[in-house]
């Protein structure tokens, strides 16, 4: 993400997170500016505390994006110790200097046609390495204790925004690559604490991909290591075979988030031949693009024939040339079938009929009916 001159945004002091009795309430923060906000029980990998940054819209502003950030995963003593995750911790003085690479990110109220100029933003940090899914604490061998806890971090997140935000009109839950990831399950954390609002996901570069494409060796150590169990596993209400067959096919998720919430809808966005994630999955360039596409045509919709239900209804994907990671980070860089990126995220948000997959190996089917 680019960096901006000093200055341009603001950033005021630490608050307490609200524990009902006090703290911060919604008017209490500086509309338009930053707030770093450290959430009472939220912890990095390394035991450090954590919480998240709104920037709230301006008066009479009922629309919310949440935003979770990225930045690589590990399960083990040799990816955990290899620095794959980063140094495990996020706090204040990290916001601080990571609030300049807002500017040109889905984050920037200023980007041309953003649907999100008047919106309350959040962004949600990522420190625990399991992209925001885990829910475990690993003593490995040879390296540390290391706390997969990013479940934990979301539920207290989403707590602390329902007790301190007014309930959104539109709810919007985004991520970049591991906060790809992590939209779906905090999609349905966010959806729970506000029922009633018009739920949005966007999954940029956090492909669930179909069965054998995402590596077992990977999605079996994700599922010891973070105990998926008690995380995405939980979307499938106890149910044994559904939970098995997630397990093996990381892309069910689509499938049950779409059934448990019929009304929302669901975007993927991703480079064709993304060199971050496919090199993550173990794929050559030819091999990722081939899988993606895959999940794009079974999942994503359109339907082959405009007569049938897409695959996954209301689920559309964004899909651009190249190798590029992150849309998200540069907002309007981005163009499928000669429409940006920004329009594309609005026409998803404002419920436009003709929200469509773009950017598929074939031209685009005729629109299905969106509900």
């Amino acid at each position: 993400m680019r960096r901006t001159p000093a200055g341009l945004l603001s950033l005021v002091p630490l608050l307490a997170a609200c524990d009902g009795g006090g703290g911060a309430r919604p008017l209490d923060l500086p509309r338009l500016e930053w707030t770093w906000v450290e959430v009472a029980g939220a912890t990095c990998a390394d035991g450090s505390p954590t919480g998240l940054a709104v920037n709230p819209g301006p008066e009479g502003s009922t629309d919310v994006l949440v935003f979770l950030a990225g930045g690589g995963a590990c399960w083990s003593s040799a990816t955990c110790a290899g620095g794959a995750a980063g140094n495990g911790r996020y706090g204040q003085a990290d916001f601080e200097a990571d609030v300049g690479r807002v500017e040109g990110s889905i984050l920037d109220r200023t980007v041309t046609g953003s649907p999100f100029g008047n919106a309350t933003l959040v962004f949600v940090p990522y420190c625990t390495g399991d992209v925001h899914w885990g829910d475990n604490v690993v003593d490995y061998p040879y390296f540390e204790r290391w706390r997969h806890l990013g479940k934990d971090n979301l539920e207290k997140d989403v707590a602390w925004l329902a007790a301190n935000l007014p309930a959104p009109g539109k709810l919007v839950v985004a991520g970049s690559s591991a906060g790809g990831y992590g939209t779906l399950l905090a999609h349905d954390l966010a959806r729970t604490a506000w029922p009633d609002a018009r739920g949005y996901l966007v999954d940029d570069s956090g492909p669930p991909l179909i069965g054998a494409d995402f590596p077992e060796l990977v999605r079996l150590a994700w599922w010891s290591s973070w105990r998926l169990d008690r995380s995405v596993g939980q979307l499938c209400d106890g149910e044994l075979d559904c939970a098995v067959e997630l397990q093996a096919d990381l892309s069910r998720v689509l499938d049950l988030l779409a059934a448990k919430y019929p009304d929302d809808r669901i975007a993927l966005l991703s480079s064709r031949q993304d060199d971050v994630i496919r090199r993550f999955v173990g794929q050559t360039p030819e091999g990722f693009e081939n899988a993606l596409l895959q999940l794009v045509d079974e999942k994503l919709g359109p339907p082959r024939d405009e007569l049938l239900e897409p695959p996954v209804p209301n689920a559309r994907a964004f899909v651009v040339a190249g190798n590029g990671h992150a849309l998200l980070e540069e907002f309007d860089a981005w163009e499928a079938d000669g429409t940006r990126l920004p329009a594309w995220i609005g026409h998803m948000v404002n419920d436009d009929q003709g929200w469509n997959t773009l950017g598929r190996r074939e031209p685009a089917s005729p629109a299905a009916p969106l509900r």
